[in-house]
């Protein structure tokens, strides 16, 4: 891992420990405050740690706060959030529509974080129909391309909760943690690739995939996003 690397790794912690209202934290106890998150290659050795985080407040990205206490600047959030937007946009991708296991979809996201440029990262986003959130529930921040299909362009993607009765498309992806519910709709045919038409929407999502009509209960329709037609 580079310096460049390990202090946006860094700066996405300390971003993640400011979105539970962590912050300031003790420098000196950053792995123990920081263990209820995913680890990180920084926490592994101590000596590593301090000296990235002397990089960081050389750089204007960590500030000192009451002697040895730690926070991001307004600098060091300005350069952590296209880190993070990066990594939560990559693990919805691994997770939502190649559905790869937790550890790969975290090591991936911790090495795609550091080199996808803007624009593969706006691809991606616009692809999964500029996910809020990642799979672990945490918001991913919004980018340019968000921006710019709220005011100008509907999503190519959506929730299938969001066609009206008669609207045709193909399912993209499946964006829920409940495994077992998945691997049922996987059974039932509805997988990524499959057309479907809304055939109901109240007061039960119903929808046809091929000649078999199937009933969705209502969380279906936000974890189910289709490519509309």
């Amino acid at each position: 891992m580079s310096q460049r690397e390990a202090v946006e790794e860094l700066l996405e912690l300390l971003w993640t420990a400011d979105e539970d209202d962590l912050l300031p934290l003790d420098r000196h106890r950053l792995p123990q405050s920081l263990r209820c998150f995913l680890p990180h290659p920084i926490e592994e050795n101590g000596g590593d740690l301090q000296r990235t985080i002397e990089e960081a407040i050389q750089q204007g990205l960590v500030e000192i706060v009451s002697g040895v206490c730690v926070q991001l600047s307004l600098t060091g959030r300005q350069t952590a959030e296209p880190v993070v937007r990066r990594h939560r946009l990559t693990e919805s991708l691994l997770a939502g529509v190649l559905d790869v296991s937790e550890a790969s979809m975290e090591s991936t996201a911790c090495q795609m974080e550091h080199i996808l440029n803007v624009e593969v990262t706006d691809a991606v986003c616009t692809f999964l129909g500029h996910p809020p959130v990642c799979p672990h529930g945490r918001s991913i921040p919004r980018g340019v391309c968000c921006q710019r299909a709220e005011k100008s362009v509907a999503p190519l993607l959506v929730p299938l909760g969001q066609l009206a009765v008669g609207a045709e498309g193909a399912v993209a992806f499946i964006h829920t943690g409940r495994s077992a519910y998945r691997q049922r709709l996987s059974l039932l045919g509805l997988m990524p690739g499959r057309r479907l038409r809304v055939k109901q929407v109240r007061p039960t999502l119903v929808i046809a995939v091929g000649e078999t009509e199937l009933a969705l209960d209502r969380e279906a329709g936000q974890e189910i996003f289709v490519r509309r037609r």
